[in-house]
This record gives C-alpha cells, structure tokens and sequence, in this order.
C-alpha cells in the first residue's frame, strides 16, 4: 500500500494537485485536515479515494469528522488534524488519544511542520504544509509505505517527505511494526 498524505493546504491547490500526481502508483490519499474545501476539489480531479479530517479552519461534518480511525490498510490509523489535541503544546494528549483507538501510525497536521518519529511504539507522520510551511521553504508532503512483514500481523512501514514538487527531502524513516503491539482499551 501506498498512501499519499497531505495536510494544511489552505486553498493552494495547485500544490496539492502536484503534489499528489508526481507519486507513483498510490493507492490512497490521507488529508489531515485545513481546508476540507481542498478535500472535495481534488475527488473531482483524481480517481484514487481520500480519507480526510476537518481542521481548525473547517466545521467538522459526518463527511469530515475531526477524526478517524482507518483499518483499512493493515496497521492501524489514527487520522486527525491535531488541533483538538493540543500538538502545537507537545504530543501527550495525542499520544494518549492514539493509545486510546489502539492507532499504530497516527497521521496529524495543523503545526505546518514535517515531522515523523516513533514514540511509545507509535508511528507519528506530519507531512507539513503545502500552503504555509514552518521550520524549512520547501512545501511538503508525506508517501507512506506499508508493506506486510514475514510475522503475522506485522508491517514493514517507510514514511518519505518530499516538496511540492516531488523531490525527496531528508525526512525518512523505515520501520517494522507488530499491529497487535498497541493495546487498545
């Protein structure tokens, strides 16, 4: 499986048509939230399906709650934009709401700020902005990999940040991951 993600866009929409056409052979789009507009023009543009959040800037809707639990591509994620869990003040409460859904990768936005990193066992993947990036020029976004590994229930996940255009940065990381090794309560 692979899944384009993609967040904070705020109406750039060339951007985030560009972006999501230079990856090859995706197999999903995850938009994590600010500008649930964006979400509806690109399902007219593209074949592929989108999963997607509301963000700060978006009235959350049955269409676009502001999370989501996708279970559909082996490991379990946690899809949210992040606001209501405070990301901007640390990653606490959304590591606990992640806990919580028993997520194993968790997809945020709303810092504008490419990030992915492992904590408590859980794959964490902010792709940045395509509008308004923070802590770098480039706009960007996030191609996760997913992969069964040779255990049962076990995953072989590649996360890669790239510019709007399609270049790779150095935002990388490759992990295997047991899906039952989050508890969920």
């Amino acid at each position: 499986m692979r899944l384009c993600i993609v967040s904070d866009t705020h109406r750039y929409r060339h951007e985030l048509l560009s972006a999501v056409k230079s990856v090859p052979k995706i197999d999903a789009i995850l938009h994590a939230g600010d500008e649930i507009e964006d979400v509806r023009w690109l399902a007219q543009r593209v074949d592929w399906p989108i999963y997607a959040v509301a963000g700060n800037w978006d009235s959350g809707s049955r269409d676009f709650p502001h999370d989501l639990t996708i279970d559909a591509f082996g490991p379990r994620i946690f899809l949210t934009h992040g606001h209501r869990w405070r990301v901007k003040e640390g990653m606490k409460a959304l590591t606990e709401r992640a806990k919580a859904v028993g997520a194993n990768i968790v997809v945020f936005g709303h810092t504008h700020t490419a990030v992915v990193l492992m904590s408590d066992g859980i794959l964490f993947v902010n792709p940045g902005s395509l509008a308004a990036p923070r802590g770098r020029r480039e706009r960007t976004f996030a191609v996760l990999d997913i992969a069964p590994a040779n255990a049962p229930d076990a995953y072989n996940v590649k996360v890669s940040h790239y510019t709007s255009q399609g270049e790779l940065t150095s935002g990388q990381m490759r992990v295997t991951m047991i899906k039952s090794s989050i508890p969920n309560n």
